[in-house]
């Protein structure tokens, strides 16, 4: 060819109308994600709950039979509560809820200890009068949750309002390291309130660092909150003894 013969475009222009997707098609996998969140978050309460206690076998025939589910989005499950702790997959065998390591809880809750007082001396310090009338609704919310005595919804609640505490504090490091902690701990701190006693006494613990932190001592809330942390590390470890 010489250099002045012209030269042949190639048209390849994408034309988005050729692709066509049926309606139904297109919303299968925000079904399928429903379906695994939903399955997730069954699987995690029971666990919490203790209704499924720690080394008990998960069959995933029989899961599969009780929620009505495939395998498919049960194994997906399973993948996101291993991410989390909750159990443990073993290759060739059947899934178990994982065990508890009290000598690792016991140094986690060291470091939450220290990390609680350093968010609630922050948070008190910051918090406007907005953020502090938002936690005001949660704790109220908290105590009637105790008074009716539904364990599994105010122990969400009760670990969203430790999580707002944090948040408050402003600092994003700490934030995400008490994040982390606060998972590894999340199925242990759940123990705690088997015990009505030590359920009881921490509602009493909330009650007190809100008053300080509405009375803008940030030292006392700081405080209050650390010892609260400290009082249920040890009822946990005494739980798991």
């Amino acid at each position: 060819m010489s250099a002045s013969a012209p030269r042949t475009r190639l048209k390849t222009r994408f034309k988005p109308a050729r692709l066509k997707l049926s309606s139904d098609h297109s919303k299968r996998p925000l079904d399928r994600m429903s379906l695994h969140d939903q399955l997730v978050a069954k699987v995690r309460e029971m666990i919490v709950d203790g209704e499924l206690a720690a080394g008990a076998p998960l069959p995933e025939r029989m899961l599969c039979e009780t929620f009505g589910v495939s395998r498919t989005p049960l194994r997906e499950a399973f993948k996101i509560l291993a991410a989390e702790g909750l159990i443990e997959l073993r290759p060739h065998r059947t899934p178990v809820v994982a065990p508890i390591d009290r000598a690792e809880i016991a140094e986690i809750f060291d470091v939450m200890v220290a990390l609680d007082r350093s968010a609630g001396f922050q948070a008190a310090n910051r918090a406007s009068a907005d953020d502090i009338t938002r936690l005001d609704a949660m704790h109220a919310e908290l105590v009637e949750l105790h008074r009716a005595a539904q364990r599994a919804t105010y122990f969400r609640l009760n670990q969203q309002i430790h999580s707002e505490i944090t948040r408050l504090a402003g600092n994003s490091v700490l934030f995400n390291i008490w994040s982390i902690l606060q998972r590894s701990v999340f199925r242990a701190r759940a123990v705690a309130n088997y015990d009505a006693r030590r359920w009881s006494e921490s509602v009493a613990e909330h009650e007190a660092f809100m008053a300080l932190l509405h009375a803008g001592d940030a030292e006392g809330f700081a405080d209050a909150l650390s010892l609260h942390t400290r009082k249920t590390g040890d009822s946990v470890l005494l739980m798991l003894d």
